[in-house]
């Protein structure tokens, strides 16, 4: 295992499809350092963020500290939540023109039911939207029937005040937050799979130009690129347009590392026109200085758990290699809240109350590499007293 402890670390992140702004993502780093740092007991300093490209990269330095380890970390953000920002804005006639588009396109090529066949949480969940407008219809259409019968004026009129009522009160009050972005999120994925993103095409080949810079630096001792939700699908995408920039990369030994976090890749590589992303991740997958790991999590209902993305689009090359953990076993129960799903969903970025093989943050400024990660699993608590100090036996210790 000592050949795995790592003292240099830069980590590049590609976030999820939320509109938080770098302030916002820095300050939620912040409180999640420090949480980390009660948790494994250890001492981190983390300085100011600056800015890059224009504001397309943000970068951040920390430094994680225990008795016998000190881990220097460069942390890199990949920023495009300006333009989910832009997609979070009031409805209108052409907004709603745009969401019918996305999901009669979803359905009708056979999309929604890959996803059923795949993953029934996460098929029912994308489909939420549709079958409480339908319950609205079923239910007007009966009132209407109903108050016809009894001869009431204007009956048809009557229902259909009362059905867009109810739509529009149970987007106030009952659910103003998830089903709108469930509906934003049928816009996105629409869009993106149809290639139709094109600011978000022309972000990526920044963040491409800037791994390629990361690659050639060999500046440290792993470099970690983090993929999280919509972030896991770009992240492979990125990866394949640096490697083809540096055809060199890797004959010098050197190799990097992938974490995909709650992956959305099936979301898009299941659709008829979502084959773009197949053949980056399958040269990914395939490619031997690169080593691919996914966590999922039964409880996030956001990822197809269970599932291997490359496996089932592509074939089986061994990577990702799939690892499951639990939300409950991370967290305290009041910190998952089990009744928010996107809560649930940023748990895999979030620190942990409880010491777990699993922890975002001992990933990101801790001393094991990915790959001892994953391999371990047992000595990723095991290893580390009360004081934070690695145990030399424990580190001895093969599984």
């Amino acid at each position: 295992m000592a050949e795995s402890l790592i003292k240099r670390r830069c980590v590049i992140s590609i976030g999820d499809y939320e509109p938080l702004d770098i302030t916002q993502q820095f300050a939620n780093f912040q409180r999640g350092l420090q949480r980390f740092s009660q948790t494994w007991n250890v001492a981190t300093r983390i300085s100011p963020f600056k800015l890059e490209a224009d504001g397309a990269i943000a970068v951040w330095h920390t430094e994680t500290k225990a008795p016998n380890w000190v881990v220097k970390t460069e942390f890199r953000l990949l920023n495009w939540s300006d333009i989910v920002k832009k997609d979070f804005r009031l409805w209108n006639l052409e907004r709603a023109w745009r969401a019918t588009k996305a999901i009669v396109d979803f359905i009708w090529s056979g999309t929604c039911w890959r996803y059923l066949r795949l993953n029934r949480r996460f098929g029912f969940f994308f489909l939420y939207p549709l079958l409480a407008f339908v319950v609205v219809v079923l239910i007007s259409l009966w009132l209407a029937a109903f108050l016809g019968n009894n001869e009431v004026p204007y009956a048809p009129l009557i229902a259909f005040s009362i059905g867009t009522g109810l739509i529009f009160s149970f987007v106030r009050w009952v659910d103003p937050v998830g089903l709108p972005r469930i509906v934003d999120m049928w816009i996105f994925l629409h869009e993106l799979v149809h290639l139709e993103k094109i600011n978000l095409a022309e972000r990526m080949g920044v963040f491409s130009q800037d791994l390629v810079a990361q690659l050639q630096s060999d500046n440290f001792d792993e470099l970690l690129i983090v993929g999280h939700g919509i972030g896991a699908v770009l992240q492979p995408i990125i990866v394949d347009r640096a490697f083809w920039a540096l055809p060199e990369f890797g004959k010098d030994g050197r190799s990097i590392s992938l974490l995909s976090l709650g992956s959305a890749l099936l979301a898009v590589g299941l659709h008829p026109e979502g084959g773009w992303v197949v053949s980056p991740a399958s040269r990914v997958a395939r490619d031997r200085w690169v080593y691919w790991a996914e966590y999922q999590a039964q409880e996030d209902i956001f990822n197809f758990f269970g599932v291997n993305p490359i496996t089932e689009l592509i074939s089986d090359h061994g990577k990702p290699v799939l690892q499951k953990i639990q939300f409950k076993e991370m967290a305290d129960f009041d910190a998952i809240r089990p009744n928010n799903a996107y809560k649930n969903h940023r748990q895999f970025v979030r620190a942990n109350t409880k010491r777990y093989f699993y922890d975002y943050f001992m990933a990101c400024c801790g001393p094991f590499d990915l790959k001892a990660r994953v391999k371990y699993p047992d000595l990723m608590v095991a290893a580390f007293s009360s004081d934070g100090r690695l145990s030399s036996d424990n580190l001895e210790r093969r599984k």
